[in-house]
């Protein structure tokens, strides 16, 4: 876990987001006639409104560096959990996405690993190095245990290693249907709470066999939890082999 006595000062952009939006956001529809319209992007503004967004984080954060964080394919969950994100198979990208990304990397650290996902990447960095912060909307970054400014808040505060696997836990039994995974049916955010407690109570060995235990009583097993937890995971430096690098995959704690 990181020392929060440490003053952070690199901040891991999660770029997924950031130049999702920026591409999308510069998209404009023109309509001709009746019967055609046309969808066009300017590459330069694109570029000029992506770098504009990085260098407003790195001012929100009063960080010294920056280091942006992107997805790779294939995704590993995918192999746990087929079904994983398939809803979005359809969904059209915006313009520019592939162009912006690899213009990034020319202007900035960039860090991108196989078969991980841009969260994967904050999470093994995050948890690497302590001097290191995660900004990033995405709620899924509350469950690694690390600095992190939530960019609808903005605000700065320290990732317990409890507060996040409470997180990470809570986020195994809701679900995420973003993500294409369901988690245990029919519970929903106020009845995790109400399952694991207050966040950071109790340890990860506790909340565990309460999982487990919600998920029999819909009729599933401890297997269906853990398929669960292993999307719901995010990763952190003890899931990752920088050897190989590959993922390993979460297992269960054993009761102390």
């Amino acid at each position: 876990m990181p020392n929060s006595s440490k003053k952070v000062d690199t901040v891991l952009i999660d770029a997924d987001i950031t130049a999702f939006q920026v591409c999308a956001s510069a998209e404009v529809e023109t309509e001709w006639d009746d019967d055609v319209w046309t969808l066009h992007s300017d590459w330069n503004r694109v570029r000029i409104d992506f770098g504009e967004a990085i260098n407003a984080i790195q001012d929100i954060t009063a960080c010294s560096s920056v280091i942006l964080a992107f997805t790779s394919k294939p995704n590993f969950r995918k192999t746990v959990y087929p079904p994983y994100k398939s809803n979005r198979k359809k969904a059209r990208r915006p313009m520019h996405l592939q162009r912006i990304r690899e213009w990034a990397r020319d202007h900035w650290e960039v860090h991108e690993y196989d078969g991980v996902e841009g969260d994967d990447v904050l999470g093994i960095l995050a948890t690497t190095e302590d001097t290191y912060g995660i900004y990033s909307a995405d709620k899924d970054l509350k469950t690694v245990p690390a600095m992190l400014w939530s960019n609808d808040e903005q605000f700065f505060y320290p990732q317990a290693e409890p507060v996040a696997d409470w997180w990470f836990m809570a986020q195994t039994l809701t679900g995420d249907t973003t993500d294409g995974y369901p988690g245990c049916p029919g519970i929903g955010p106020k009845r995790a709470s109400d399952l694991l407690g207050e966040p950071g109570a109790a340890p990860i060995e506790e909340l565990w066999p309460r999982v487990v235990k919600a998920y029999e009583a819909k009729g599933l097993t401890e297997e269906d939890a853990l398929t669960q937890a292993r999307c719901a995971r995010i990763l952190r430096k003890t899931d990752w082999n920088p050897l190989t690098g590959d993922p390993i995959l979460w297992t269960p704690p054993k009761a102390s």
